[in-house]
Order: C-alpha cells, then structure tokens, then sequence
C-alpha cells in the first residue's frame, strides 16, 4: 500500500485513476511520485497534459478497456491522450453532456458499470460500448453522485457508510464484486478522493490512518477480514 499527498492533498482521487491496464494523472504531478504509483500500480502511467485545472480524474470513467471524457477538455489533451492509449489497444470517446464531472456520477470495472439516474440513456449507450460492460443505474445513499462515493476494482469494493441494502445488491451483482462499508481520509465518506485501486495495488490519501489503513489493507491486499466491532461493514 502507497500513501501518499498529491499537490499538497490527502484527496489523490482528484488527480489520479487506475485500471489494470494503465492509470491516468495529471502530467504535473512530480516524476517522484509517479514513479511511486507506477512501483504500487504496477502499470503503464498516462499523463493528461491539461493546462486550465489540475482536478482531472472526476470529469473522466475509465476501464482497462476504454476511457470517456467530457467534451470540455482541451483538444490538445484528448489528443496526446487518444495517441498514447490507442497504442495500448485502449478505446477512448467524448461526450456531450450537461454532467460534466463524469467520473462523479458513474463507478465502472472490467466487469461492470453502474451509473447515475442523471446520465440519459445515449451515454449509458456510449459507455457500454466503449467500456465493453452491462450498464445499470442506481443511486448510493439515493444521492446521485455515485462515482464519488466509492472505489472498487474487480475483486472488491469501498463503499460508504450512507448505502442501501437495494443499491448494494444492484451495485454488487453487476459489477460482480463485493463491498464494504468505510471511511477514507480520517472519516470522510467520499471514497474516490481518498483511495485509488486496480488489482495489483492500493494508494491511499496520507490523511487516512488507524482502521481506515488497517481496513483497506484488508480489503484490496488479500487479507481475510476479521471484525472486531469498529471496522468495514458488509451485508453478509
């Protein structure tokens, strides 16, 4: 496991994102750190040149398989960045629509996809087909930015706390994993700025600490959870 700040911040989601093929970053994050999450990763870096914001990944959804972006980006940047993926065999599209902050509203693996009730039915379409999954749709606490709220790979999930019984099991049958109720980040609910996965390693903000870190480790690093009345919780 990595912890680690990214500018400054325990809230690395909103600059990095992890596939088991590649992960994505902001290409002024220092070459230090992103030899550490290549080492924790263990996959292929792709920087995303933009120039106006360094918040990145919530305005984009991506699976080992294909990568959507709002239509907001800068030309050039979906540019170098459809050069470098297509060279791993990796699709990528743009969207218009009104939701930019895409990776805010949606939550996908190799497996599956689960969407917001705000995304319409064109870019349910569009990411089926670009990220080769069935797409539901679903609330997370029935709030509508599900893709905030957790962070899964194609073993597990993170979840929070404010999830329901009816969305866990939706969420869990199509993206075919298991999930677990926790915190990130000393207590915060919103999973995504805090931890970013693939199946080969775990990067966490510097801020989480104590059970979040023991628990997380134990969830994503193949340990066998042991409930000892303050940690994760799970339906079953």
């Amino acid at each position: 496991m990595l912890r680690i700040k990214v500018f400054g911040s325990s809230n690395i989601g909103l600059y990095v994102a992890a596939t088991n093929k590649f992960f994505l970053f902001h290409s002024q994050i220092p070459s230090n750190k992103i030899k550490m999450l290549s080492e924790e990763l263990k996959v292929t870096g792709i920087p995303i040149p933009l120039v106006d914001t360094v918040i990145t990944t919530p305005f984009l959804v991506c699976n080992s398989k294909g990568i959507i972006l709002p239509d907001l980006f800068e030309r050039h940047a979906y540019t170098e960045l459809k050069q470098m993926v297509e060279s791993l065999g990796v699709e990528i599209e743009l969207v218009d629509h009104k939701y930019n902050a895409l990776g805010n509203t949606v939550v996908a693996n190799d497996k599956g996809a689960v969407v917001s009730p705000v995304i319409p039915l064109n870019v349910k379409k569009l990411l089926s087909d670009v990220l080769d999954v069935e797409v539901s749709t679903s609330t997370i606490g029935r709030f509508s930015y599900i893709g905030s709220l957790i962070s899964v790979n194609n073993k597990v999930g993170l979840v929070a706390p404010v999830i329901k019984d009816d969305e866990r099991d939706l969420i869990e049958n199509v993206l075919k994993i298991k999930l677990y109720e926790g915190t990130i980040n000393g207590g915060l609910e919103f999973i995504k700025l805090g931890l970013v996965v693939n199946d080969y390693g775990v990067v966490v903000g510097e801020d989480s600490q104590g059970v979040e870190l023991m628990n997380v480790s134990t969830l994503f690093e193949g340990g066998k959870y042991v409930d000892r009345g303050e940690g994760i919780k799970s339906n079953s």
